[in-house]
């Protein structure tokens, strides 16, 4: 299976740098993150996708409306593909995020009240590859967020949790394109 993951183009949220991992916040592409996923569209018109993966929240959704209009695909919602549950930091700046995160012990499996660790993140999109591998699909377009784009990724190369965290907005820009063979194991 052919495997292209895109990240979501800008937001209003992106240039404020504050957390979203809820479906129903009023967070939307800026006029950049359209031209961004319009460009991301023109050169992905070429593929021959069979469907398109997508988060349930709006950024994820309007970056795929607007890349297919060149493959008139289905696209499928799946709440595994959502940014992280950010709980407690929902709508704040995501640098008091990092700053708490940091201060505790292990940043990998502390939870913000309400929300998620990066390990119950990572669970979660490893049980969506799962499923994924079970699919007769030959080519799939994957539309989501960059912690989730930094964790497939990290499934793809076996990088550490440290390495995936340290991928950021330069390695991972709004509407950039990565393709992964997804070798499917023969039971």
């Amino acid at each position: 299976m052919k495997l292209t993951l895109i990240r979501h183009g800008q937001t209003n949220y992106n240039l404020k740098d504050l957390c979203n991992g809820r479906p129903n916040s009023k967070v939307y592409l800026t006029s950049l993150g359209k031209k961004q996923a319009q460009s991301a569209a023109k050169k992905l018109s070429k593929e021959k996708f069979e469907v398109i993966f997508i988060s349930e929240l709006r950024r994820s959704r309007q970056t795929a409306e607007i890349i297919n209009q060149y493959h008139k695909v289905p696209l499928i919602k799946d709440k595994r593909l959502n940014d992280r549950s950010m709980g407690e930091f929902e709508g704040r700046p995501a640098t008091l995020f990092y700053i708490w995160r940091d201060a505790h012990k292990n940043r990998w499996t502390c939870r913000p009240k309400g929300g998620e660790s990066y390990e119950d993140m990572k669970e979660r999109v490893n049980n969506f590859l799962k499923d994924l591998a079970k699919k007769k699909y030959k080519k799939v377009l994957i539309v989501s967020h960059l912690p989730i784009l930094k964790v497939m990724r990290g499934h793809f190369k076996k990088l550490s949790n440290a390495a995936m965290d340290k991928l950021t907005e330069k390695q991972v820009p709004n509407a950039k394109i990565f393709r992964f063979d997804f070798k499917i194991k023969k039971a």
